[in-house]
Formats: C-alpha cells, sequence, structure tokens
C-alpha cells in the first residue's frame, strides 16, 4: 500500500472513531471513567516513585562517591537498595515527628476550650437566669409540631444517614486498598527504575522515528531533571520558611510555635496553596487559646511570608526551575484548575522544560533564517 493510501485510511478510521464515540459519548465517559479507576494504583504509585526518585538519586550519587574510597566497593544494585531504605527510613521520620508535634499540641488546644467552656457555663447560666425570659412562645411552639410526621422524617432521615455510612465505608475502603497497590507499585518501581527506563527506551526507539524517539527521550530528561530541580528547591525553601516560622512565634510569644513550624513546612511543598492551608490552620490553633493572640498571629504569619516570598523564594526555587514568576503562577494556577494539587506541582517543572524546548526551537529558527540571509 503506498504512503498515501496508508495516510488516508488512517484519516478515515480516526474521523469514523471520533464519529461514533460523540454519538455514544455517554458510554465513552462511562469506559474511561472504569479506565481510569483500574489504573489509578499504576499512575499513584509512578508518581510516588517519581517522587521518591529525587532523594534517591542524589542519596545513590553520595554513596558511590563515599564508597569509591572503600577497599571494597559494594555492586550498583546493592547501592541503589542502600539509598531506597534511606530515603524510605528519612519519609518515615518526617511523618512521625510530624505526627510527634501535631497530636498532642492539638489535644492540649482541644483540652485548654473545653477548660475554657466548662469555666464559663455557670456565669452563663446565671445571665440566662437573670433575664427572666418569657417561655410562652416556645410551649406555643411546641403544641403546633406534628409529633408522628416529625418522627417518620427522623426515620428517614436515618435510612438515608445508614446508607451514605455504607457508601462512605466502601469509599474509604477502596481508597485504603488503592493506596495499599499504589505503595507496593511505587517500592517496585522505585528498585527497578534503571530496567523500566531501559524498557521504556527500548520501545521509544523500536516504534518511533528516530527523530521523535529522540525529542521524546529529550523532553523526558529534560522533565525529570527540571522536576528534581523544582522538588529539591521546594523542600529547602519550606524547611527553610519552617524555621522562621518557628522563631518567629517564638519572638513574638505566640504558642504552637514548633508546630505551626512544622505545618507551614509540609504544606509549603505545595506552591501557594500550602502557605494559604498552613495559615488557616495556624490562625485557628491560636484562636483556640486567645483570640487577641490570633490576631497577631495572623499579622506575623503574612509577614513571615511576604519576606519569604519577596527574598527566599525566588533565589531558592526560581533558579532552580529557570521560571520567572509570572510563568510560575500561571502554571501552578492551569495546573491547579485541571488537577488539583498535583497539577499544581507537576505542571511548574512541565512549563519550565516546554519554554525551555520552545526557546531552543526558536533560537534554531532564528540562526537558520540569518543563515539563509
Amino acid at each position: 500500500m503506498e504512503p498515501k493510501a496508508k495516510q488516508y485510511l488512517l484519516v478515515t478510521v480516526v474521523g469514523v472513531t471520533l464519529f461514533v464515540a460523540l454519538l455514544r459519548l455517554s458510554a465513552v465517559l462511562a469506559f474511561a471513567a472504569d479506565l481510569v479507576d483500574l489504573i489509578l494504583p499504576i499512575l499513584a504509585g509512578g508518581i510516588l516513585a517519581l517522587f521518591l526518585s529525587v532523594p534517591m538519586t542524589g542519596l545513590e550519587k553520595r554513596l558511590r562517591s563515599l564508597f569509591r574510597r572503600a577497599k571494597k566497593q559494594p555492586s550498583g544494585s546493592a547501592i541503589h537498595l542502600l539509598s531506597f531504605f534511606i530515603t524510605l527510613l528519612g519519609v518515615v521520620l518526617v511523618l512521625v515527628l510530624a505526627l510527634t508535634l501535631l497530636i498532642p499540641e492539638l489535644v492540649q488546644s482541644f483540652h485548654s476550650l473545653y477548660l475554657q467552656i466548662e469555666s464559663n457555663i455557670p456565669r452563663w447560666t446565671a445571665y440566662l437566669s437573670a433575664q427572666d425570659t418569657n417561655m410562652d412562645w416556645l410551649m406555643h411552639w411546641l403544641e403546633g409540631i406534628d409529633w408522628e410526621q416529625l418522627l417518620h422524617r427522623i426515620t428517614n432521615s436515618i435510612d438515608t444517614v445508614l446508607v451514605n455510612a455504607v457508601g462512605a465505608v466502601s469509599a474509604t475502603v477502596n481508597i485504603v486498598v488503592t493506596a495499599s497497590f499504589a505503595l507496593i507499585i511505587s517500592i517496585y518501581m522505585s528498585l527497578g527504575a534503571e530496567s523500566l527506563c531501559h524498557h521504556a527506551r527500548t520501545l521509544v526507539c523500536a516504534y518511533l522515528k528516530p527523530s521523535h524517539a529522540a525529542g521524546l527521550l529529550k523532553f523526558c530528561r529534560l522533565f525529570r531533571q527540571s522536576f528534581a530541580n523544582f522538588l529539591t528547591g521546594q523542600c529547602s525553601e519550606a524547611v527553610i520558611l519552617g524555621v522562621l516560622m518557628t522563631l518567629a512565634f517564638s519572638v513574638f510569644r505566640i504558642p504552637y510555635g514548633s508546630l505551626v513550624g512544622m505545618l507551614t513546612a509540609i504544606c509549603a511543598i505545595i506552591p501557594y496553596v500550602g502557605a494559604l492551608i498552613s495559615c488557616v490552620v495556624s490562625v485557628f490553633l491560636v484562636l483556640l487559646v486567645d483570640p487577641v493572640l490570633a490576631v497577631r498571629c495572623l499579622i506575623v504569619y503574612l509577614a513571615v511570608q511576604f519576606i519569604e516570598n519577596q527574598f527566599i523564594y525566588p533565589r531558592v526555587v526560581g533558579k532552580s526551575v529557570g521560571l520567572s514568576p509570572f510563568y510560575t503562577l500561571v502554571a501552578a494556577m492551569i495546573g491547579g484548575k485541571l488537577f488539583g494539587i498535583i497539577g499544581i506541582i507537576f505542571f511548574i517543572p512541565l512549563t519550565a522544560v516546554v519554554i525551555e524546548l520552545v526557546k531552543e526551537d526558536a533560537f534554531r529558527r532564528l540562526h537558520t533564517k540569518e543563515t539563509l540571509s
């Protein structure tokens, strides 16, 4: 078959397929939803493995340089396995440290709130007793209630609550099962990353044209490097911001300094949105202790956040990714609108790669035009 005939046949098949898909759009969307549910553990495991690969790669390079001086050097697989376990241990330690700081502080906050309510109950009771309230309107309102109809509504509400509770339990079990499979898949992907990359390169080179394969492999290489730089810079910026928040809360004598610092460091990994989440939670925790201190907490938090955004973030994260604040904001906005928090995280390095490739193509075209002229 001639190349033009193949092209015509391909265009015809694609057009007919799109036309049938539009006619049965509901069935296509249902099939797409089932397909997403099917591959969701694999996608989640791949994303988790990508996050783990950044510290693993750095640890592996440092371990290789460290063992290079030893008389008996371990194998590459042993170093890779050791870097994986060190990374996993670091993640577990961070989670344990966060829970260790978070749970006691929350228990103390709610305990103090309970003590305040308990101490104010006699004063509230005395105030209501001193008002000499007329309760005739309440008795008249109670007499006009149809108790049989009210009982019927309560029974229907209980049935609805039970159905929603069963659905919530089923969704929770589904989430737990998906998270378990995703964790196992991420472990296998992290341990067999070199083999998976080799198989992927082989398939790309076998089924694509050389120019297309080279372009796709270059894009993947640039994205991995850009994502590693972004995650490294974001984690460094999160640690700096957490330390600044802890010091600021200690200087201005605001409670929960260590908790706010840890919470800010964890949430700051998410660009833009993380700062808002940690600010709201911090003000709420301080509000449980003293409403006046909550105002001071908000002012101090916004001041530290402003200093960090103006002087620290551009130097730490901006240089690591190579994006201006405008492009970073646009990428975060589009990614968040499409895919939520995951989109915010991934669209920033993706935008950096796209801009870099566009710059290279523009310079190549300008050089070609200058050469021809």
